[in-house]
């Protein structure tokens, strides 16, 4: 399933691979608008323990040369020296108006996990555009990838063999510092950025993925926010490992969509029934379906109506559009700047629940998950059995199963026992046909903070703001950030 194990992966697979042309999710960045390529002049030093003028140009981001970039070293494990260090890196974007001092950074954190921040700076930048006349934007990139020192997980990155294999293969080479590619342990590295530039505090926005590092950060260093903007949001604690509000609101969504579009007509449910049973009548994989409908959330309502239309045609015979819907999104991806396959599976298997036990020898997570898959309501998915959701591709439970257990080091993302949330005030994004970070879960991310809103945007599907940054959800944003930062 999204974002790694137990939620939908391949939508993510298929941005990097740029199969779906989306900004949103790490789906790339399609460059500078003005054309511009002379270096922007560097404001007088005005930073923590980094000034401006110690950051230089951004390689990997040639058409953005009003950023500068730079790294911080950190340790693996801050309570533990011996793991060793790791470098974090950032690219900062200065405010536009140089004659005033700053006042504050808005800091944006990407999803995935595997996307760098600094793959988006230009998207990030229409979103706020406004709000960068006086504040400066931070784009932090997870360690293991972009700026950050990436991993060396070649087999996995490019595709080559089954995950079950080179996700636990990928841990192997990390040798004891799996571990530390995990949310909390990134939630810190924003933190040291944050010291690092010299911000008391700062705003913080996280889309898919990011709202789960996000949340971490406002429950590990929640004094240190301004606001907190969490797009496309799914709770970092207490979700059930099944995700089950996900292929539901995938359904839902596509008998909405068919309802609200002139010239759908009849039940689109039932036509989803009715394909699922042609696609077991011609043994063809219905986990495919599975994929299908979720993958349906990158750009609603259009894309639910095409995998209609697909189902449709596959019933009447002629296959010839769902064989091309469900085509293959990747082999492997060989851009590491752009993707890194490892830091979906690695963070994904540290940190996201199974429906097996972590801390349990690999037979008996086999076991525990033909258990798991007997034990849950049979009818909770239909017309999907519950198997089929499981062994789904999109779910990639599987791929967890040869992983390591956890280490005596490991945090989980938030311990609501032992740590406060923030008292910033938050906002909650969620479109009404995602099925990936799904509304119930984004209105159960809100209940999490004393002074949250939630806002639904009509019709949207996946951190819809990003790749329309003027619609509605774009427009919330920044009005939220303008208010919560006195502008």
């Amino acid at each position: 399933m999204a974002h790694g194990v137990g939620r939908w992966t391949r939508l993510a697979a298929a941005l990097a691979a740029g199969v779906l042309l989306l900004p949103g999710c790490g789906g790339g960045d399609d460059g500078d608008d003005s054309g511009d390529t002379t270096p922007a002049p560097a404001p007088a030093p005005e930073f923590g323990s980094i000034s401006f003028s110690d950051l230089g140009k951004c390689d990997p981001l040639p058409n953005k040369p009003e950023y500068r970039c730079g790294t911080i070293e950190v340790p693996f494990e801050r309570a533990d020296p011996s793991y060793g260090t790791t470098e974090i890196g950032f690219a900062v974007y200065p405010r536009r108006d140089r004659s005033a001092p700053s006042e504050g950074a808005i800091f944006m954190v990407e999803g995935g996990p595997g996307y760098p921040s600094s793959g988006t700076g230009g998207t990030f930048e229409r979103l706020m555009r406004p709000l960068l006349e006086n504040h400066d934007m931070v784009l932090v990139d997870q360690r293991g990838q972009g700026l950050s020192e990436q991993f060396d997980c070649p087999d996995l990155q490019a595709g080559e063999g089954p995950e079950f294999v080179t996700v636990a293969e990928c841990a192997s080479r990390l040798g004891d510092q799996f571990v530390s590619y995990r949310t909390s342990a990134a939630a810190d590295d924003i933190d040291s950025v944050r010291e690092a530039l010299g911000y008391e505090k700062i705003a913080l926005y996280g889309d898919s993925y990011g709202t789960f590092l996000a949340q971490s950060y406002a429950y590990r260093h929640g004094d240190k926010l301004d606001a907190l903007v969490l797009d496309s949001a799914y709770p970092a604690f207490g979700e059930d490992p099944w995700y089950p509000s996900l292929p539901r609101t995938g359904i839902r969504s596509l008998g909405l969509a068919c309802e609200r579009a002139p010239g759908c007509e009849g039940d689109a449910i039932a036509r989803l029934e009715e394909g699922v049973e042609t696609l077991r009548e011609q043994r063809r994989p219905v986990i495919d379906a599975v994929t299908a409908l979720i993958d349906a959330s990158g750009s609603p309502p259009e894309s639910y109506l095409q995998l209609d239309r697909a189902l449709s045609d596959l019933v009447e015979g002629d296959p010839a559009a769902w064989e091309k819907l469900i085509a293959p999104a990747r082999v492997g991806i060989r851009n590491d700047d752009r993707y890194q396959t490892a830091g979906q599976w690695i963070v994904s298997c540290n940190d996201y629940p199974m429906i097996w036990d972590k801390y349990a020898s690999e037979p008996d997570r086999r076991a525990q998950l033909e258990e798991a898959i007997g034990d849950y309501p049979q009818d909770a998915f239909e017309p999907f059995t519950t198997r089929e959701i499981a062994y789904s591709p999109g779910t990639a439970y599987l791929a967890c199963l040869t992983f390591p257990a956890p280490t005596d080091v490991y945090e989980p993302p938030v311990d609501p026992e032992t740590q406060e949330p923030t008292e910033a005030p938050v906002l909650v994004i969620s479109g009404e046909m995602d099925d990936i970070t799904t509304p119930s879960e984004g209105r159960k991310v809100a209940s999490f903070f004393p002074d949250s809103e939630w806002y639904l945007a009509r019709n949207a599907g996946h951190v819809d703001a990003l790749y329309a940054p003027n619609g509605p959800a774009g427009t919330e944003i920044r009005e939220f950030l303008a208010d919560a930062l006195g502008k």
